[in-house]
């Protein structure tokens, strides 16, 4: 979810369906709810729903109206609980570059609301997008921009009463592997395998004196799991990019 206009469709096409993030800016807005099935290997098969911007609970069929035209309570809640009763992992994605974020940040915060009030389990992270522009050019300002974000958020949480709901924070850019990182770390809340694959890897470089072990996701380029030490950007993008060599290589000669 998110404002319109801030990547969300675009996030989904470059890093499940290979687009080129130079082809995203051709993009049409998303004018209805549109569901894709992802099914690249065991470990990552969900579903994609990518809403428009301007979704409401209220908009629902004319069925759950009462005689005055307005949505009644149980239209409302059986929208909000079709959407997150089964929902494992909500990520909203604000633009960056659309300051000063207050509308966006209050549709944020009634949206978590809703989600937790249905659906307590929900894993909430927020993808500070579009972090490539001029306004970001040092990592200073990326910083001072999510942690401003952060805390206007923690804010608003806290005087509802919902100071305890945890959130993830990623800046973010099609333009470089940011993109890849942070969906990486919403699959690996979604994998339950996680602590078992992160024991298996740590063998794998203990045995085999590696310095560090990814297991990837081949088709997204997306990592299901890595070892215990920290995760080092270089070597996630080098690895992600001697896949694409493979793969390269490998249609030439298929």
């Amino acid at each position: 979810m998110g404002p319109r206009r801030s990547g969300k469709t675009s996030i989904e096409r470059v890093v499940f369906q290979k687009m080129s993030p130079h082809e995203t800016l051709f993009l049409e807005s998303t004018h209805s709810l549109d569901v894709k099935l992802i099914n690249n290997n065991p470990f990552v098969q969900f579903q994609i729903w990518d809403f428009p911007g301007d979704f409401s609970f209220t908009s629902a069929s004319s069925s759950s109206s009462n005689e005055e035209g307005e949505m009644d309570e149980g239209g409302v809640e059986g929208r909000a609980v079709e959407v997150f009763g089964s929902c494992a992992a909500l990520v909203y994605v604000l633009d960056a570059q659309d300051e000063p974020y207050q509308e966006a940040l209050s549709r944020l915060v009634e949206v978590v609301m809703r989600a937790h009030s249905i659906n307590s389990s929900v894993c909430v992270t927020v993808f500070i997008h579009k972090v490539d522009g001029d306004l970001f050019l040092s990592d200073e300002h990326k910083i001072d921009c999510q942690r401003d974000v952060q805390q206007r958020i923690a804010h608003e949480l806290a005087d509802a009463g919902l100071e305890q709901i945890e959130m993830s924070y990623f800046l973010t850019s099609i333009y470089d592997h940011s993109i890849f990182e942070a969906f990486s770390k919403v699959v690996q809340r979604l994998t339950p395998q996680l602590p078992a694959l992160e024991n298996l890897l740590n063998y794998l470089i203990s045995a085999c004196k590696m310095e560090k072990s990814f297991l990837f996701d081949v088709v997204s380029k997306l990592y299901v799991a890595t070892d215990s030490n920290p995760v080092d950007m270089q070597s996630y993008e080098l690895c992600a990019d001697m896949i694409d060599v493979v793969l390269d290589v490998s249609c030439i000669y298929g």
